[in-house]
């Protein structure tokens, strides 16, 4: 038998730097899992948030930035005071809506409504239904289905932000009436939630207060949550508020509550009511 050849060192080290070489070109390029990983990761869902002075003001505005900065949603708010579903001859929401959702085509949406609606309704041909009608829920009822449609079209998530407890009593009584129907609008819609915050805002009998004890410790101390005139909300309401709508919203959107429907929010929220006036 012929003796075997060993390879030369020169040999032996241009296979040695080949093997280094191809090492090299392999750890650049991607691994399965991360291009696996990637390829999992879904683009960052888009919130629209859209409604009357509450989000023109502190809760929307601070809704947005939580649930942009601390949640990584992208999101745009419109708000705008006056203005709700009643009076589309002054501020068209409908419209507006539509051109909101054609331009930055959202994922869900938040909304409140209900401070401005307590009047009279407009109707198409320039005529009323006064309240409280026996027509005005139903009416109300539709332009609240109509409004979600273009919102949150095909089952899309939705928000429905009820009104606080009201210090005039008049005010207070009247929207009970239009919690009532989100409440019922909202629970029948698919993938809609109603987010009660009257008792959030309350104290321990349900009733209209001043300022509340926010911080969840016993014996805290108490802040003003609303502003003077007993129906909007100061800064540290607002934060309240919007705390409460955030948790929420990012519990359905992110899964951990997708089957579980928030409907009464607060623990021992009133029961509902239709008032006589």
């Amino acid at each position: 038998m012929a003796p075997r050849t060993l390879p030369s060192p020169l040999c032996s080290r241009r296979i040695w730097l080949h093997g280094l070489a191809a090492a090299a070109g392999a750890a650049l390029l991607p691994r399965p899992a991360r291009a696996a990983e990637s390829a999992r990761e879904a683009p960052r869902k888009r919130i629209l948030i859209v409604g009357d002075s509450m989000i023109a003001g502190g809760v929307g505005l601070f809704l947005e930035n939580g649930l942009s900065k601390t949640h990584g949603y992208v999101v745009r708010r419109k708000g705008k005071s006056s203005t709700g579903l009643a009076r589309p001859d002054f501020f068209s929401w409908p419209k507006e809506a539509q051109k909101q959702v054609d331009e930055f085509l959202p994922d869900a949406a938040v909304v409140m409504f209900g401070g401005n609606d307590v009047q009279g309704l407009r109707m198409p041909d320039k005529g009323w239904i006064t309240w409280p009608e026996p027509e005005w829920p139903e009416e109300y009822a539709r332009r609240v289905n109509a409004f979600a449609d273009i919102v949150a079209a095909g089952g899309k998530p939705l928000f429905w932000i009820g009104m606080p407890v009201m210090r005039p009593e008049k005010f207070h009584t009247r929207v009970q009436r239009v919690n009532t129907i989100y409440r019922a609008e909202m629970a029948i819609r698919p993938g809609a939630q109603f987010i009660d915050i009257w008792r959030l805002l309350a104290d321990d009998e349900g009733n209209y207060t001043d300022r509340l004890d926010v911080d969840g410790e016993p014996g805290g101390k108490k802040v003003r949550v609303r502003a003077g005139d007993g129906i909007h909300l100061s800064v540290a309401g607002a934060h309240h508020v919007e705390a409460h709508v955030r948790a929420i919203v990012h519990a359905v959107l992110s899964g951990s509550s997708a089957d579980t429907p928030v409907d009464v929010a607060v623990a021992g929220a009133p029961p509902e009511v239709t008032p006589a006036g």
